[in-house]
């Protein structure tokens, strides 16, 4: 029985394009408690890491939380997500949790398998309110005073004062303490989580955050844009002396986009790789989506430019639910995966599929008791999303390529 299954999955998966997976691709595991034991060969998981690089291809982001990477396929491990999921984030107890940089064996293993075998990013999302957040004390005790506290209020106080160079020289050993926390833990990228009125700081608790201080933000975002995201690497840029990153790192930012704390002025134009809109319980998306670029297109306007393909902002948003509230009947996750932006932006028509979808708290959708999505027991609502998402980029993919062959 087990030979004739294995057989038949490997003749599937030669007659079948490399152009998607998971969903449309992933064979019921033999035993749904163990993925590691399932049918799945080497050369699925190779097809799984190519398709993953296909240009334009929609993302499937998540917050993972709770995290331990004990148990292969529950709501603790990162290789127990569907394959299908392009990129997770450690959100951990919050975005101010310093355990990012300081994972288990448990969790090294398990994020360096779907790295390397499932080819997933694995990012680390931080509040980044201020100078240090999120950076362990064992590691960078010069951003804390006697106490153990952070010490943002003493570092910053200059530049509330007006001393700029001081706060820049802070500012960058921040971002490239971030970059090498980042490349030590083994990370993937950044995920900023960006939320200024939404009652987590204001202020000196979250000068990053305050519109009152925007040039402050401005360095925080343009010292990180030389470590992560699409103008990193850029070898025409002058970086001073700052050296050239390791690798690609992407650089995501989430919170306010689109709604009533907008992105400042002044940041680095298009230094993102991902606009992740929190569009939590959100039943009607054009007003998200149309507000997110609304906010890069000012950007644009501040940097004197001209935003000439809104298309190409659709593409890199990520619609995003929230499970925490709404794993029960999936808000409206399903909604998301089937985004289509199919208008006018400034009176040019736009026609541009959603850059992703995905869920805060992922978890929670682990276990739905007696529900499942073709077969499987486990991430009923994220398994429904995954096959609504790529099913329509295959569509669409179908129709340009058959335009072009006319």
């Amino acid at each position: 029985m087990k030979s004739n299954i294995i057989l038949s999955s490997m003749m599937l998966l030669a007659l079948l394009p490399v152009t998607g997976c998971d969903d449309w691709l992933e064979p019921k595991p033999m035993n749904d408690t163990d993925y590691n034991s399932s049918i799945k060969t080497d050369e699925y998981f190779a097809s799984l890491r190519e398709w993953k690089q296909s240009p334009g291809l929609p993302q499937v982001f998540v917050w993972f939380d709770n995290w331990t990477g004990t148990s292969p396929t529950g709501m603790n491990s990162l290789t127990g997500l569907p394959d299908s999921v392009t990129i997770a984030s450690n959100w951990g107890s919050s975005g101010a949790d310093t355990t990012k940089f300081n994972l288990s064996a448990a969790q090294k293993a398990d994020m360096e398998y779907v790295q390397k075998v499932k080819g997933t990013k694995v990012v680390f999302t931080m509040f980044s309110r201020y100078i240090g957040e999120g950076l362990p004390y064992s590691k960078y005790p010069y951003y804390y005073d006697e106490n153990k506290q952070y010490a943002h209020k003493t570092i910053m106080n200059n530049y509330y004062n007006y001393d700029k160079e001081e706060a820049r020289k802070w500012i960058r050993r921040y971002a490239e303490d971030l970059y090498h926390a980042c490349i030590e833990t083994g990370y993937d990228g950044y995920d900023w989580d960006y939320e200024p009125g939404f009652g987590m700081g204001s202020g000196s608790n979250a000068p990053f955050w305050d519109s009152r201080y925007t040039e402050l933000s401005c360095m925080f975002v343009e010292e990180m844009s030389y470590w992560f995201g699409r103008l990193a690497m850029d070898p025409s840029r002058d970086r001073g002396d700052r050296p050239m990153p390791e690798r690609r790192l992407l650089f995501l930012i989430d919170g306010s986009v689109g709604v009533g704390g907008k992105m400042q002025d002044g940041w680095p134009l298009d230094c993102f790789d991902y606009y992740i809109l929190q569009a939590y319980g959100a039943s009607y998306l054009d007003p998200r989506v149309i507000n997110a670029i609304n906010d890069v297109s000012e950007n644009y306007a501040f940097h004197d430019a001209v935003l000439e393909d809104p298309a190409d902002i659709v593409g890199r948003i990520i619609l995003t639910e929230n499970f925490e509230s709404f794993a029960s009947n999936g808000g409206y996750f399903l909604n998301m995966s089937q985004y289509v932006y199919n208008g006018l932006y400034d009176g040019q028509p736009v026609d541009r599929q959603i850059g992703g979808c995905g869920a805060y708290r992922i978890g929670f959708d682990y276990d739905h008791g007696n529900l499942e999505y073709n077969g499987y027991p486990e991430y009923y609502w994220l398994r429904q999303g995954i096959t609504n998402i790529y099913r329509i980029y295959r569509e669409r993919q179908a129709q340009v390529n058959g335009s072009e062959n006319n």
